[in-house]
């Protein structure tokens, strides 16, 4: 029994190789060390451009004072000599690390720290070797400068093209996601929409639903969560996010220690608290114990200036401008035979704090003047009051009035982290838009920035003009 059982270990283990040779390294794994190399080349080429252009902006072209002797061989010299020590520091600084490319800030404020340490160990060599060579450290300075605006601009332009490229189907991870619960579907279904997001999602494991059972957009579950190694060898998989929440304890702490030895794929864990990721974050360190820190605000430092500065900078001259039209559609609102002009509604505002938001009295519609207002959405103009005074914001989520009946529940404490919206995604174009309204508002929450508001903010502003009519508005 030994002996015919030896051939098959043999065979399984021959035929674990192949699949392991046949899937690692792959296109995905060769796009990459491409992409790196070329992220390389064009940071030297940057870092030599700087040092050329501060070369002349300090020294050659008179447009500021030197009269410390120089010789072109000299500067020349340092500038390819230093080449290796730029690259084995933008290295050190987790400049070509995956984790911190074609996402999020990291990369850009990598660039500045990586920049930031290059002209301090310059300056600390130059000044030891004083009695050998004078380097100008106004030199140093604009090199420090022109060189981290240069390879930001450059790696900005690289993300571009990458990005343009996963459309065409290159440089896309294969995805299997853990856990097939609602934290599963959003996250499968915000990476979905976006087809630049470099995730591929290939299949679910689940351990409480049946396989076959379809999840989203046509993605089944394709296995058991207890055999995601025997499932990433034969599909071939990059990347595994694993909900801690959609997976039995033993199951979770089988795949971690697991994925500990496994260099096939990537594990990204998934916050089991949901609301983590619509909610500010910062990461502490307490003694090498890394903590999440949750602020109130989604939108926070910095990002709330640039929000607070779009609010108000917009908002107020918007309702100095429409105060007129408005008193004109009360009037007109009036001669109709409406008693009341303005409706008022209790409404949700960020933090599950309540305000008074303003609309003008349409009653669905019974008259001309009514149905004028709401296909050009002047109804809600009052709103701008409320922009005014803090309560809402010129682009957020859809407003969620209190329903008057107590029995009604409202799920919206991931909306409640930023300030609700005169405006919002359910206003933006259909190639934006989903479907589902919740998930896009999810995903502008979750992925904020100031160009997202501009976005839709012209949006609306082509559909006004287009004169269409704002789909599904309630509130």
């Amino acid at each position: 029994m030994i002996a015919k059982s030896v051939p098959q270990l043999l065979n399984l283990m021959s035929s674990k190789q192949d699949r392991f040779e046949m899937c690692y390294p792959s296109t995905y794994d060769r796009e990459w060390k491409g992409y790196l190399l070329g992220l390389a080349v064009l940071d030297a080429l940057m870092v030599l451009a700087g040092m050329t252009l501060a070369y002349s902006l300090r020294i050659t072209s008179g447009l500021l004072v030197y009269e410390a002797p120089y010789q072109d061989a000299t500067y020349n010299g340092i500038a390819l000599l230093s080449l290796p020590v730029w690259l084995l520091i933008f290295v050190f600084h987790g400049m070509y690390r995956r984790d911190n490319l074609l996402g999020g800030l990291i990369e850009y404020q990598q660039v500045t720290k990586a920049v930031t340490t290059g002209i301090i160990t310059l300056m600390v060599v130059s000044f030891l070797w004083r009695d050998v060579v004078m380097v100008s450290r106004g030199w140093l300075l604009f090199t420090g400068l022109i060189s981290s605006a240069l390879i930001t601009t450059g790696r900005f332009i690289m993300r571009r093209v990458v990005y343009r490229l996963r459309r065409s189907g290159l440089f896309n991870a294969r995805v299997l996601i853990v856990g097939a619960n609602d934290q599963g579907v959003a996250m499968a279904h915000q990476w979905r929409q976006s087809a630049s997001s470099g995730m591929e999602i290939i299949g679910f494991l689940d351990d409480f639903k049946p396989i076959g059972t379809p999840v989203v957009d046509g993605i089944k579950v394709i296995g058991q969560a207890s055999a995601l190694s025997q499932m990433a060898d034969r599909l071939c998989v990059h990347e595994v996010v694993m909900v801690p929440n959609a997976v039995a304890w033993e199951t979770f702490e089988e795949i971690i220690t697991q994925a500990s030895n496994d260099k096939r794929f990537s594990l990204r864990v998934s916050p089991g608290f949901y609301a983590l990721s619509t909610s500010g974050v910062a990461v502490t360190n307490k003694t090498f114990v890394p903590l999440f820190t949750l602020h109130q605000a989604r939108i926070v430092g910095v990002d709330a200036l640039f929000k607070a500065l779009l609010d108000y900078g917009v908002g107020i001259p918007l309702f100095l401008i429409t105060l007129l039209p408005m008193a004109l559609v009360a009037l007109g609102l009036k001669w109709s035979g409406v008693s009341q002009v303005l409706a008022r509604h209790r409404t949700i505002g960020q933090g599950g704090r309540t305000f008074t938001m303003f609309k003008f009295n349409t009653d669905a519609g019974r008259s001309w003047i009514d149905r004028l207002l709401i296909r050009w959405g002047a109804d809600k103009m009052p709103q701008t009051l409320n922009v005014v005074l803090g309560e809402m914001s010129l682009v957020g989520p859809r407003p969620r009035v209190i329903a008057p009946e107590p029995a009604e529940a409202h799920d919206t404490h991931y909306l409640q982290s930023v300030k609700p919206g005169l405006i919002g995604p359910w206003m933006a174009s259909p190639a934006w838009s989903s479907p589902d309204e919740s998930s896009d508002e999810l995903y502008y929450v979750r992925n904020w920035t100031i160009e997202l508001d501009i976005q839709l903010l012209v949006q609306a502003v082509l559909s006004l003009f287009g004169a269409r009519r704002v789909i599904g508005h309630t509130a």
